[in-house]
């Protein structure tokens, strides 16, 4: 198969929703022409120089990348013209075909844009038409750029229609953000401008600014002043009043940028998308009434978005991350935060060599990069499951291993910075599968916190080695009390390094806990693990090294060959023992052991063995029959996921083909293994979650079924009764009725 063509994306504020229209478009034009996509994106704008995001700025370094064949450049995404001309320069001196969307004629590159002129026309039609204003201000983008004066030229358009004399100071160029609305709205407020009827801003940031001046002012909207907005964002619809708008087809402007570059990469024509007209949408700030089912829509996604932010906000994830004390740990704990990415579908943690070797045994005042330089995975994860660990580094000039592999599918990855201050860490990559959609807010939140601990990761390791001598206490790990990965580097090559022959390295992943934390918590799993660890120190002798190598996963590391059996079996008829015994944990959980030989020598590499270890297994353990089927522990994290997130709208089309199942067998298994169906599990978690509310809140039981998930009031109430034998006001009074009866 013939590489295909990747698109490489310069773009910033890929949450905000005009940001995620267009590359919704660029998504979807690319697989239509099976090429695949890299969107390189910053964290912020760079609207404020600082230390921090000036080591961003490194990240556009990718453009040199050998694997991108042409660039399409959003440069008004970026609210800074120093660092718009630095992207300028990397684009020239890369040499590729650059494609810029809505900017004037550009001396080095050619431009898409979309026609704004129409659009603006309907808006100051519906205001001169449905409502009768006559004396219309507009305040359009900023002058002498292709999208500020279409817009002006579209409102102007109207009102010679309408046969309207515009008045020489009826229109004003703005800046598409807060600070030209406030000086044209103190004009209008001083009385330097005649009061208007209403005025038609170039976008919604601006017609929200407006209106809260006015109204803060004492001026009512609409009745005082109209007001419209352009570009149909969720803030506009979200502010009050809500804001009159025209929905921009931002996703043909994508699509026709992806079609134009690849004429010029391919000297061939890509088969179009269909297309996606803009349209009005109707809000308070005109004198309308908003549309209620676009209002429940909106209301319903923030909702999702609500619930994953407030699980990342008041959660553990910052806390769990950053008390990794190596990168290994540090992705074994991240694995269980990656939920939170809604519909995530793969995500890779790319780090630097020089972050790695930090990390272990060297120090180093700054960590830079460029392209070319060496890049290890540490964490790849494909929707809910974890892909096997690899030790190889790849070149950064490929971007991704996953763009060299061979796939009957094209893909699109968000590439975003990790970094901290002035040290660049390597990049994080996700995607979104075939669905064509951008990260949300929480991206950048969840993304800082892995900066915050990547950095936390490296102090730890110059401390480690700094105390070395003194103390050991980062050596171990926290749960077993056993040396951690760190640890168990440090003392192998301090008990084995000049010596000849060979040690066997010995894995023992426990499967058990899994099963332990589902059933009755972390806190719980955690003592099993401590009790388990007990037993398999007592195992050993003096001149072996026992430790948690990793998650879940314990070694131990002998110089005498043929020691993984006899371990095994001394250690199987010490955790039967715990079974019966009422003084100590019962650690009688499933497990299994894997063994690896290791030949002495300076290059010996421990990561290596241990995971060979573990994928050559020699001893199985089991409490119970084996399952057969390979899909359990993917059940029990997407159960596990479920329970946590009841009130998503889970469907099982969707998680059967997540899961490469069909849908009947999904179903099938599912119930065999948990005893009930995923619909009849997440109806339970929901009424859960609802009697929580209706316990512990002073929330509405309207409120409450919109936070459960349920879209229907009615249907709520049904199944609520079907389950507690009664409605969830009654349920309240009679939990309120308990409570009164216990204080008394």
């Amino acid at each position: 198969m013939s590489r295909r063509i990747l698109m490489g994306v310069i773009v910033a504020d890929c949450h905000i929703d005009f940001q995620c229209e267009i590359l919704r478009g660029i998504i979807t034009q690319a697989y239509k022409g099976n090429c695949d996509v890299a969107v390189i994106s910053p964290l912020h704008n760079f609207s404020i120089n600082s230390v921090h995001k000036d080591a961003e700025k490194t990240i556009f370094d990718l453009i040199f990348s050998e694997s991108i064949d042409g660039i399409i450049y959003d440069r008004n995404s970026f609210h800074n013209e120093e660092v718009c001309k630095y992207i300028d320069g990397l684009c020239k001196r890369s040499e590729k075909p650059v494609m810029l969307l809505d900017h004037n004629d550009h001396k080095s590159f050619e431009t898409t844009s979309v026609d704004d002129l129409e659009a603006f026309e309907t808006i100051t039609d519906h205001l001169i038409n449905v409502h009768g204003y006559r004396k219309i201000y507009c305040l359009t983008g900023p002058k002498n750029t292709f999208s500020g004066e279409e817009r002006l030229q579209g409102y102007r358009n109207s009102m010679k229609r309408h046969s309207i004399d515009i008045g020489k100071d009826w229109f004003e160029y703005g800046d598409f953000w807060t600070e030209a609305p406030k000086r044209f709205a103190k004009r209008i407020l001083s009385g330097e401008l005649s009061r208007p009827e209403a005025i038609v801003c170039g976008n919604d940031v601006m017609a929200i600014t407006l209106s809260k001046i006015f109204i803060d002012a004492g001026l009512r909207v609409p009745e005082d002043i109209a007001i419209t907005g352009y570009d149909a964002s969720i803030e506009g619809y979200q502010s009050s009043p809500s804001i009159t708008s025209y929905s921009r087809p931002n996703f043909q402007l994508g699509a026709e940028a992806v079609r134009r570059l690849y004429r010029i990469i391919t000297g061939k024509i890509c088969s179009k998308v269909p297309n996606e007209n803009g349209e009005l949408r109707l809000g308070e700030s005109c004198g309308c009434d908003e549309n209620p089912g676009l209002r429940r829509s909106i209301l319903r996604n923030l909702s999702i978005n609500s619930r994953f932010e407030s699980q990342l906000l008041y959660g553990d994830m910052l806390f769990d991350i950053t008390n990794a004390d190596n990168i290994h740990t540090f992705a074994d704990r991240l694995d269980n935060y990656t939920y939170l990415l809604h519909k995530m579908r793969r995500l890779r943690i790319c780090l630097t060599r020089s972050y790695v070797d930090a990390t272990v045994d060297k120090n180093a005042e700054e960590l830079s990069f460029r392209v070319g330089d060496d890049m290890k995975v540490i964490l790849a994860k494909s929707a809910i499951w974890r892909e096997a660990e690899t030790h190889d580094y790849f070149s950064s000039s490929k971007l991704l291993p996953d763009y060299s592999e061979e796939r009957t599918y094209p893909s699109a990855f968000f590439i975003s910075p990790l970094h901290y201050n002035n040290n660049f860490f390597g990049y994080c990559a996700v995607s979104f599968g075939k669905e064509p959609r951008s990260f949300s807010s929480l991206y950048l939140k969840w993304i800082n916190y892995v900066n915050v601990a990547l950095e936390q990761v490296r102090i730890k390791a110059i401390m480690n080695r700094t105390i070395l001598n003194t103390s050991k206490a980062l050596l171990y790990d926290h749960i077993t009390g056993l040396i951690n990965r760190s640890g168990i580097e440090q003392e192998f090559a301090a008990k084995f390094s000049g010596k000849t022959g060979s040690v066997e390295c010995v894995t023992f992943e426990l499967h058990g806990l899994k099963k332990a934390y589902y059933q009755s918590g972390e806190e719980k799993s955690n003592s099993i693990m401590a009790a388990f660890a007990k037993k398999l120190r007592s195992c050993i002798s003096s001149s072996e090294i026992c430790g948690a190598w990793a998650s879940q996963t314990l070694c131990v590391i002998t110089p005498v060959e043929g020691r993984a059996e006899t371990i095994c079996s001394d250690l199987c008829g010490r955790i039967k023992e715990t079974q019966f015994s009422s003084g100590e944990e019962n650690c009688n959980i499933d497990f299994s052991a894997g063994k690896c030989s290791l030949a002495l020598s300076p290059a010996a590499d421990l990561s290596d063995a241990m995971y060979k270890a573990t994928m050559n297994k020699v001893f199985s353990y089991t409490i119970s029959e084996p399952t057969s089927n390979p899909q359990f522990e993917k059940l029990c994290l997407l159960r596990n996921r479920i329970m946590k997130n009841p009130e998503l709208p889970w469907n099982i089309s969707e998680i059967a083909e997540s899961l490469y199942l069909s849908k009947s067998y999904l179903q099938k298994i599912y119930k065999s293994y948990f005893g009930k169906s995923i619909i009849e599990e997440m109806i339970e978690f929901r009424i859960d979650n609802a009697k929580t509310l209706l316990s512990q809140t002073d929330m509405t039981v309207t409120e409450i079924s919109r936070e459960c998930g349920y879209s229907s009031y009615n249907y709520f109430v049904r199944q609520f009764r079907t389950s507690e034998g009664c409605s969830p006001s009654e349920y309240r009074d009679e939990q309120k009725r308990k409570a009164e009866n216990d204080e008394s």
